[in-house]
């Protein structure tokens, strides 16, 4: 498993981090040389993010890669390998409709992505808001995050999360007796 990551870093250098100081340089798709904690930022195959299929390419191999670390018992987390994955697929969303803001898609995605695991829509609100620097972006941030939360609601991605319990209830409303009914 080792030698497979480690193979999947070197085809696509934009992976090699935690993604804290690099998805500035990935949400500006500047090239791999700007990457700071990065070497060598080449890679195997000089991988650049300039296209929306790369943008894609560059998501989903670090949605392999954080599987693999966090499945093999690797140091680390997996919050902010889920921000840099949403960098991506927010970059990849611009090249599909342009007139989106870059810095909204990036946050939006990253934020999705990270409370459909986390289920902690405001506190991932917060953070990526604060962090980029984006205070006003965060009511459509919040927004995604709430979607993302809902839409996920019911499905576990990782073994030991647990349902909470404020939300089972709130989801679904199951009505036990029609509208109207007498109760004798």
């Amino acid at each position: 498993m080792k030698l497979s990551l480690a193979l999947l870093l070197q085809l696509n250098q934009f992976m090699q981090f935690w993604g804290e100081w690099e998805v500035p340089v990935l949400a500006r798709m500047e090239p791999a040389v700007d990457l700071p904690h990065v070497w060598p930022t080449s890679g195997l195959i000089g991988f650049e993010m300039d296209t929306c299929a790369k943008c894609l390419i560059t998501g989903f191999a670090k949605l392999i890669a954080i599987s693999f670390t966090v499945a093999g018992g690797f140091r680390g987390g997996f919050i902010f390998p889920f921000f840099t994955a949403g960098a991506a697929f927010g970059r990849a969303l611009c090249f599909v409709f342009p007139s989106i803001s870059p810095a909204i898609a990036t946050l939006c995605i990253a934020a999705g992505i990270n409370v459909a695991i986390t289920r902690t829509a405001l506190a991932t609100s917060m953070i990526l808001s604060f962090l980029a620097g984006e205070q006003m972006a965060l009511p459509p941030i919040l927004s995604a995050s709430i979607a993302s939360l809902f839409v996920t609601s019911y499905m576990p991605f990782i073994k030991s999360q647990i349902a909470r319990s404020d939300i089972d209830f709130t989801l679904y409303y199951k009505q036990s007796k029609p509208c109207g009914s007498v109760v004798s």
